[in-house]
Order: structure tokens, then sequence, then C-alpha cells
């Protein structure tokens, strides 16, 4: 099947004191049609600055794609030119940005914002292109779509502007949306809202998800194939049936372990010793190693490559390579 969307070895770098910094270092990650794929990982591990690669908004200086393909419906993104790229951005790909508190205009209204979007992208009247806003306001939930059209930002709830955000994005039915921790700073309630809505998006409109975050309960939720990255590397990959039943890498088996559970009696949560080092400090050999309880002497010395494994499972352990070896 071919890919909606493929990286290919994409390193995007940050220059700081004449040193190039890697924040995404060789990621591979395929995305199909209609599937939504979630990366996960510890605050600093590339996640966002993927997602940025992949819509060319890496501000630039000091951060630049260095190497790499972004092949997106046969495009290399990677190569397009600005006036090219701003024709597929929020036409072909769209993006929930983290904070849906600063990612709206406030001195616009949401139909304002909403009809711009469509004027510029499907090239509608600015009377159709209201109709229209009015339409994906309802399509997201919302009961008084005509009067809210003309609200501002500041009169809404962070969910409700979460739910703006998706009518934008979705307004011109992308083929890839890319959602970055679209749950962050929502109440769980809402939480569940904004991923069964999604959910019903991409299942009506066969739209594409990457879904950016760190909480797996989102994960258990919407995906159905999850990348988890560390330093800036993608270190396993696995159908979420899969990785929720059997972990593989150190790194994942840890995040696993850190979600709070209601059965037992315990006095405190687990946690993975230490913190995820900056790029400038990436260890030699394995990037885990440091933090990793099975590291032995080739972890420190040599940097493992991400295999096939069991199928159609990914990892970048030395520990499985070598029992893949054995067997």
């Amino acid at each position: 099947m071919t890919a909606l969307l493929e990286l290919r070895n994409l390193k995007t770098y940050f220059m700081k004191k004449k040193i190039n910094i890697p924040a995404v270092d060789g990621v591979d990650l395929k995305i199909h049609k209609g599937e939504t794929v979630a990366l996960v990982g510890e605050s600093g591990s590339g996640k966002s600055i993927t997602s940025l690669s992949i819509m060319r908004l890496i501000p630039s200086p000091p951060g630049k794609i260095v190497d790499g393909e972004i092949l997106f419906d046969g495009k290399d993104l990677a190569k397009l030119s600005e006036n090219e790229m701003c024709k597929i951005r929020g036409n072909d790909i769209s993006m929930i940005f983290q904070e849906p508190m600063t990612s709206l205009n406030p001195v616009l209204t949401i139909g304002e914002q909403i009809i711009e979007v469509l004027m510029y992208h499907q090239k509608m009247s600015k009377s159709i292109a209201r109709n229209r806003a009015i339409e994906m306001l309802e399509l997201v939930g919302f009961s008084r779509a005509k009067a809210l059209i003309d609200e501002y930002p500041h009169r809404l709830s962070g969910g409700m502007r979460q739910r703006v955000m998706i009518a934008i994005a979705m307004s011109c039915n992308p083929k890839l949306l890319i959602a970055d921790e679209p749950t962050t700073a929502l109440d769980v309630t809402i939480q569940a809202q904004i991923l069964d809505l999604m959910k019903d998006l991409s299942q009506k409109s066969e739209t594409s998800i990457l879904v950016i975050t760190h909480d797996l309960g989102v994960v258990s939720e919407i995906a159905d194939r999850v990348v988890v990255m560390y330093c800036g590397q993608v270190v396993e990959e696995a159908s979420v049936d899969d990785l929720f039943d059997e972990p593989l890498h150190p790194y994942t088996i840890g995040l696993m372990g850190s979600i709070p559970s209601l059965d037992g009696d315990i006095d405190r949560l687990y946690s993975i010793e230490g913190t995820v080092p900056p790029p400038e400090h990436f260890p030699k050999g394995c990037r885990f190693a440091p933090r990793c309880p099975h590291a032995f002497d080739r972890c420190h010395s040599e940097a493992p490559e991400l295999k096939p494994i069991k199928g159609s499972r990914s990892v970048r352990c030395f520990l499985h390579v070598e029992k893949e070896a054995a067997v």
C-alpha cells in the first residue's frame, strides 16, 4: 500500500553557537490513507519539531531541514517553494496547534477566521464560505453556530476554542490532519469529546491523522499505530494493540509503567530515572542507555539501528536485535 505521507531519514537541526544541534535525527515514518498514527514521547523528544518539519514551519534561522525526504502524495515537501507550500498548508495538510488559547486571532471573529481559509484555498465567495463555516461549526458540535460565528475568541472556553480549531483545520477536507497535543489543558470530559470528534471526522472523510502526544490514554483511544520517539529518533513502532500488549523497547516499557492504575495500593507512581538530555548533549551509543536499567557495554559505545522485528514491528534496541539473531 502506498503511504499518503512518508518521512525518509528526516533530519532537522538547529544552529547554536556555530554548532548543529540534532532536534530530529533520521526519522522514518509512514501514514496511510484513513490511518491514525500517534507520535509519543516525553517533552524534548522531537515530536513537535517533526510535525513542524512536515508543515515546513521550522523557524529559519536557526532551524533547518538538513537531510531526508518528506513525501506527501508523491511530492517531496522538502523541495517545494514557499508559495507551493502555502497552497498545501490548510488545504491538503492541516494542523491543530498545541495551545488553543493562543492559536486563534483575538481581533477577528470566529467566522472571519474560517471564511478566510475557505476563500483562499477553495476560492469560495464570501457568502458561500460563511454558510460553509456555519456547517463546520455545527459539525464540531456547536448548536448555536449561526450566533457563534460572529463571536470573538475571548468569549469561548478552551474546549470551544479547540473545537473551532478543528473546524478550521477540517474546513477544506484535508488529506492529513496533524494534531499537536489536541487535549492539553482540557478537562477530561472535553478531552473525550474532542477525541470522539476527531475519530468521527476521520471516519467520515477518510482523513489521515498524526496525533502528537505524551498521553498514552489518548493513544489507546484514537490511534491505529504508535511511533515512540526519544532524543530525536524513533525507538519503537507497532500497532496500538501490540504496543499495549507487549512493549519492547525499555523506554516504551518505562512509559507504560508510568501510567496510573486504579488497581492495587501503591505509595508512589513509577517514573523513568533521569531526564531527556538536551540535543547538544546526546550521549554516544544508545541515547537511552544512561537511563536504561538493562544497558550493557555495547549500548554505551555503539548506536543501535531501528530494526524490523516480529512481523510489522520495529525497535531500536540491542536486546531485541540479539534475541532475534539467536532465534
